[in-house]
């Protein structure tokens, strides 16, 4: 040992043993992060707050915290189940499609649009509001804002029921949807008026707009 040189340190992640950001950067984007072809790009809808996108984005590419997700991330939970019904794990599909309280919320919205009874899609298909029903570009639009408003409600009150043990029930969410969606969009339709009781009772009229 030659007392003469001073202590240092050494980065054994950089072969010229010196610290870097960029080292660092690539180790986290290496192990902690996807590749950026598993990662979507944003969605946008102009009828909705901005905030929506980002939830968008956050659910398709799974990176909202649900138990299975947090799970992933090394985080301690004393359950992965549904903290709702209890009756399957909880990932990003389950809470938003899969789960009683969720499709019960589908099938609400989907009655009131006059799309018939809700049938099982990907997370996908439903924020990006396909639709086999023929609808005018316009329509498409508001029926998509529709659903991420839907699927915005979902969230939310998942997280009320876990963190504040507030009850939900899919007439109530129906309602609190079609208050939320139509103030947002009325909000962003730019040119158009929206009437509140053909909203109500005759919102398929909006869709070939």
């Amino acid at each position: 040992m030659d007392e003469s040189k001073a202590d240092s340190w050494t980065w054994l992640l950089s072969s010229s043993g010196c610290f870097s950001v960029r080292s660092l950067s690539c180790l986290i984007e290496d192990h902690g992060q996807p590749s950026l072809a598993t990662v979507e790009e944003t969605l946008r809808n102009r009828l909705v707050p901005k905030k929506l996108e980002v939830f968008v984005w956050r659910a398709i590419n799974k990176r909202l915290p649900v138990r299975c997700e947090l799970d992933k991330r090394g985080i301690n939970l004393h359950s992965l189940r549904c903290p709702l019904s209890d009756d399957d794990l909880e990932s990003v599909e389950h809470f938003l499609i899969f789960c009683k309280h969720a499709m019960d919320v589908w099938d609400q919205i989907y009655n009131w649009c006059g799309l018939g009874n809700f049938s099982n899609l990907s997370i996908s298909e439903i924020l990006r509001g396909n639709s086999s029903c023929r609808m005018s570009c316009i329509g498409k639009t508001v029926w998509q804002a529709i659903e991420w408003v839907g699927a915005y409600y979902i969230w939310k009150n998942r997280n009320n029921k876990v963190f504040r043990e507030k009850n939900w029930s899919a007439p109530v969410a129906l309602s609190e949807i079609q208050l939320m969606s139509f103030e947002w969009i009325s909000n962003h339709m730019r040119g158009r008026k929206l009437d509140w009781l053909t909203w109500l009772t005759s919102l398929s009229s909006y869709f070939s707009l």
